[in-house]
């Protein structure tokens, strides 16, 4: 399977100009997406960077997305697959690159919120290193899980 990965990072307005195809996979990734929560956050992160994988014919399958929360820290806020090509190391190998990418800018950690029910997330997280560092409640009242990966 031939994918090609992208990343793009927040000089000038790069991630916000990518917000209509953002918008396009996260229809496609996510159950019931709000748009509205996408476009409402996309012009208030600094420090961003998106990373995208692109099939052979030039159509992102998937994306992971984060931002600079403080200097050391790293937050990977959205990200996922479309389904048919789900199952194939796709967001493994994106969370692979964001790291790698967030390590060399010089942070020290990469931190995930989750829903609590997102299981399939929650597990790919700890297969991968994270540690689970505390939990809250998002505005809807929905259980989340915090998660958080050492960069060394």
């Amino acid at each position: 399977m031939d994918i090609d990965f992208e990343v793009i990072t927040s000089t000038g307005d790069r991630v916000l100009e990518q917000g209509d195809m953002l918008a396009q996979l996260c229809v496609q990734i996510f159950d019931d997406f709000d748009l509205t929560y996408l476009h409402g956050h996309l012009p208030h992160i600094g420090g961003s960077a998106l990373h995208l994988a692109v099939n052979t014919e030039g159509q992102p399958i998937g994306f992971k997305l984060g931002y600079r929360r403080a200097p050391a820290l790293f937050y990977s806020w959205l990200g996922g697959v479309i389904p048919a090509m789900r199952r194939q190391g796709v967001a493994e190998r994106l969370m692979i690159r964001q790291h790698d990418w967030a390590r060399s800018q010089g942070y020290k950690h990469v931190e995930t919120r989750t829903r609590a029910d997102n299981n399939a997330m929650i597990i790919r997280n700890l297969k991968s290193g994270f540690h689970i560092v505390g939990h809250d409640t998002d505005p809807n009242g929905r259980p989340i899980v915090i998660q958080r990966i050492a960069l060394v």
